[in-house]
């Protein structure tokens, strides 16, 4: 099966995910299928030593391209498309890959980083079957680099990135909404299988730097926050309203699930 099938298999399977909440059954069907697409999509690319995008962009058929396009789209109905235009183009790969790093890595890298914003804007449900996946698809992405070790820029380093940055957040609290114990115990335990499959060194590295980003990316909202209660207080205020709202939602939400608790022993 070509790579552009793959891919454009996996994007309707988050697409499902996303829009459609799955039952037990259904969920482990896709988990199985996303671990499939995704661990020979990256199989295929990691044969090709070097891609060009713009000129394997060129190579494909029509319809090919119309996939690669949907797929896109799909995973980011905002800028997907705008990202491959971009990735296609010849400016290259996104500022966040190095030029003269092998490109194909991107598709997966992106992936899995659609995955991971899955699992934190959707219900448990989602989250969970993001986190089997991510799970079940590390030995196949990362266990080769158990035994060496990376600069953060490597292909291999930037899909743990992408995986280790949602178990981050549920593990350390940051996920932005309240997030059950079990879900936070799985968390641990693919964190804990991240960790073995890519060795110990690499995965102190990725995931300081996750604490790293993520704290500069807090401080920096939070330097804006004060500027904009400033330059515009009313806008402050709405968005002051707003964040009483969602966390009157969340405290509410809490309570239920804490009474639910209480009900099921």
């Amino acid at each position: 099966m070509r790579p552009t099938r793959l891919f454009h298999i996996a994007a309707s399977l988050c697409y499902q995910l996303k829009t459609q909440p799955p039952d037990d059954a259904v969920s482990t069907l896709i988990t199985h299928n996303l671990v499939f697409t995704s661990c020979h999509l990256h199989s295929l690319l990691r044969q090709l030593e070097y891609v060009d995008f713009p000129k394997f962009w060129s190579q494909l058929e029509d319809k090919e391209q119309g996939c690669f396009l949907k797929a896109f789209h799909m995973l980011d109905s905002r800028k997907g498309r705008g990202t491959l235009a971009y990735l296609t183009s010849d400016l290259g790969v996104p500022h966040s890959e190095q030029k003269n790093k092998p490109q194909q890595y991107f598709i997966v890298s992106h992936l899995l980083k659609r995955m991971g914003r899955i699992s934190l804007a959707m219900e448990t449900i989602q989250m969970k079957v993001v986190f089997h996946c991510f799970k079940l698809i590390s030995p196949t992405l990362l266990g080769e680099y158990k035994n060496t070790t990376l600069v953060l820029e490597d292909s291999g380093q930037n899909y743990s990135y992408q995986l280790l940055v949602p178990l981050y957040k549920v593990c350390e609290g940051y996920a932005g909404r309240v997030v059950s114990v079990p879900v936070i115990q799985l968390a641990q335990e693919v964190c804990e299988s991240i960790r073995d499959n890519m060795g110990m060194q690499n995965f102190v590295q990725v995931y300081n730097q996750i604490q790293k980003d993520l704290k500069a990316k807090r401080d920096r909202r939070k330097h804006e926050e004060k500027l904009m209660a400033v330059v515009n207080p009313v806008r402050n205020a709405k968005r002051k309203l707003r964040i009483a709202a969602k966390h009157r939602a969340n405290k509410k939400r809490k309570i239920m699930t804490l009474k639910i608790g209480r009900w099921k022993r």
